[in-house]
Parts: structure tokens; sequence; C-alpha cells
């Protein structure tokens, strides 16, 4: 009698462990954010789209995953839901602001959309299907610092890492990209002035923004006298290309004198000219694109520059290219 009383007994305990259900376990268990492994803040880019180039949305996946002490993977489904947190919003821009940083913006509503917030971690598996928000590459600007504060809210009851349980989507804008047309046939078309010999033997004339090279440019005259603005120059493709827009890149380090606002024309032959739009520019070295609102089937266009920064009667281009 004893003996059987005592297998009931083992075997009750035994079928009792067996059937151990997860919650019962669940302090042993963390399910976290998988993009916040490597820290809470974690870059995102976003090529933006042109007038002229198709429509895009740019998705970013999140998704969750599952760790548990004596369990290798999840022993049911479990559901995991995430959300937007601005909870710590004022207090991360305060701590920017302090050390010289700039503060994040909030996403526009007609830029970012996060349609479905939740997931499933299969049971067997140990992580969720992956669900995305999504940017659009249409609208976003570049020269906003938009940040999106991402959270993994809840896992079925289940406990969560705290320190893995966020992520903070810095948004980084980047130019549309367009292929140059090719510019070894290119010549001048004409030119309201240039520097001839100030320059050097192999600077100032307007040539030298076709040649590739940026420690070389066209430069209006300054030697013997500085004709005021406007000034254009004119390029003869030679061939009719379809016209997207242009580069337009300053000489290097020389803000005095830097192109600020543009007139571009196109042209079928050289005569009647078309306008391509008036477009602003910054006084820095790099490359600016400068995007058309439709396409031109031209041979020729013309850059005039109307305004320059620190107001100045010259004005330069180190490369002068389309696409």
């Amino acid at each position: 009698m004893n003996k059987l009383f005592l297998y009931i007994l083992l075997g009750g305990i035994i079928a009792c462990k067996k059937d151990t259900t997860f919650s019962e376990k669940d302090g042993d268990v963390r399910v976290y954010m998988s993009q916040a492994i490597s820290g809470s803040f974690t870059d995102i880019t976003v090529n933006r789209r042109a007038p002229l180039q198709s429509d895009s949305a740019y998705a970013f996946d999140v998704n969750a995953f599952f760790a548990g002490a004596g369990y290798l993977t999840a022993p049911r489904d479990i559901n995991v839901r995430f959300a937007l947190d601005y909870t710590k919003w004022d207090s991360i821009n305060t701590a920017r602001v302090n050390a010289g940083q700039p503060a994040f913006e909030k996403i526009p509503d007609n830029i970012f959309l996060f349609k479905t917030a939740q997931a499933l971690i299969k049971k067997g598996g140990t992580i969720s299907d992956n669900i995305n928000f999504t940017i659009n590459a249409k609208q976003i600007q570049e020269g906003h610092n938009y940040m999106i504060p991402v959270r993994l809210e809840s896992a079925d009851g289940f406990a969560l890492n705290p320190a893995k349980s966020i992520t903070y989507f810095v948004v980084k804008v980047t130019p549309p990209v367009y292929p140059e047309i090719n510019r070894s046939t290119w010549t001048i078309l004409n030119v309201d002035s240039e520097e001839a010999s100030g320059e050097g033997p192999n600077n100032g004339r307007a040539i030298f923004a076709l040649d590739g090279l940026l420690n070389t440019f066209w430069h209006t005259q300054w030697d013997g006298g500085e004709p005021p603005l406007p000034h254009h120059i004119a390029i003869d493709m030679k061939t009719t290309q379809t016209l997207s827009g242009l580069y337009l890149t300053a000489r290097q380090n020389a803000p005095n004198g830097a192109p600020k606002t543009v007139v571009v024309e196109a042209s079928a032959d050289g005569t009647t000219w078309q306008a391509a739009g008036t477009y602003q520019l910054a006084a820095i070295n790099a490359q600016q694109p400068v995007f058309f609102t439709q396409t031109f089937n031209v041979r020729y266009f013309r850059v005039t520059v109307t305004a320059t920064h620190g107001n100045t009667n010259i004005t330069f281009f180190a490369e002068v290219s389309a696409f």
C-alpha cells in the first residue's frame, strides 16, 4: 500500500512538472525588440524621390525575439505589440540641446505610416514575423532631424527586457540620385563673362566647368573690372538629351561669390529658350542637385546667376553637369 501511494504521488509530481505553464516561469523569460540589441538609437536612411521619379515608400522592419531560461523556443504562440512611445521625447531633446545638438522633430503624418502594430512569435520559434513602418520618399525632405520612437509594448503579459524594448529610429534623408549625362563632347555655347588671365592659363575660363576637376572653375571677370550680375554660362551637349535636372558645384572653399539664386533655361536650337525653373543654392563645396518639375528634350541649357552669397559682382562654378 505504501509503495503504491508513493508511485501515485511521484507520478502526480512528474505530471505537474511536465504541465508547468509558461506563465509560471515568466520570471525567466525576457522578450525584447531585435532592433534594440545594438543600442537604443538606430540610423535609417531614406533616399528622397525627385519630382520626376516614380513614387515609392521605404519600409523598415521591426520584430521581437524570445529568450527564456529553460526554454530553447517559445512553448506557445506569443502575440507581441509595438507602439510609438513619445514619453521621453522632451527629456531626450533637452539633453541634446544642452549638448549643442539639434532637437529631434516628429515626422509628419503624411510622410509616416505604422499600419500594423502586432506580430506573432510562433510556438517552437524564437523570433516574431516582421512588421514594418513606411516613410514616403516622395514627400520627405532633406534638412530635417526626424526621429521615430518605436517600443515593444507587450508580449501576452510576459516579461519584457526593459533595456531592449525601445528603438529610436533616426531618419537620415539623402537627395535623389540620377546618373549624370556623359559630358565628354560638351562645349560652351556662350558665356557673358569669364576670367581669361587672372586665374592662370588653366583656370577661370568657362570650359573649366566641364573638365571634371574640382580644383578648376569658371570664374567671371575680375582682372581689369567686375561686370555686374546677372552672369550666365550656356552649354552645348552636342546631341539631344532628356533633361531632368542639373548638378551644380561651386568653386571649392570660396563662399563669397558662390551662386545663391540661379535661373535655368533649356533650348532645342540654342536660340529659343524655355524656362526650367529658379533655384536656391547654398554656399557649400558639395555638388547640389537642381530638380526640374518636367523633362526637356533639348540639346542646350543655360544657367544664369542672379544673386550670390556675399552680394558680389563675381561668381563661379567648379562643375556643371546634367541628368
